[in-house]
């Protein structure tokens, strides 16, 4: 049986995300995503929204973890890449995994025009 660790939602403008790509360029994908999501991003006519999702499903996740984006947790240390029939799934980095005790996510994203959201919940498995 899993127990609920957290839950987290974000929303993000995509204009937003697409000044930043403007403005930091590269450096701005390279700071948020890993080299298999920038990957996956460039593959769209418009990278921003992609990015914009993947961006807020951090940040969702973050927040079901409780830390929030910083000193514990980092942009790298989440992958947000999509399986066979195209539903994303989220992993941790080996260390990350290890701090927050192997967790199991969940994440939904979805974008229109000019937003991105996620949701993420995180279980524990009964060990």
């Amino acid at each position: 049986m899993n127990n609920i660790l957290g839950i987290g939602t974000d929303i993000v403008e995509i204009e937003r995300i697409r000044d930043s790509i403007k403005e930091f360029q590269d450096k701005f994908f390279e700071r948020i995503c890993t080299e298999k999501e920038r990957a996956y991003c460039f593959q769209h006519k418009d990278p921003a929204s992609p990015l914009a999702a993947r961006f807020a499903a951090k940040e969702a996740i973050a927040k079901a973890l409780g830390t929030g984006i910083g000193k514990t947790l980092s942009w790298q240390d989440m992958e947000i890449l999509n399986n066979r029939e195209g539903k994303p799934e989220a992993t941790l980095s080996p260390e990350a995994s290890r701090i927050f005790h192997h967790p199991r996510i969940l994440i939904s994203m979805s974008h229109c025009k000019e937003y991105a959201t996620a949701v993420a919940l995180v279980t524990l498995n009964d060990e």
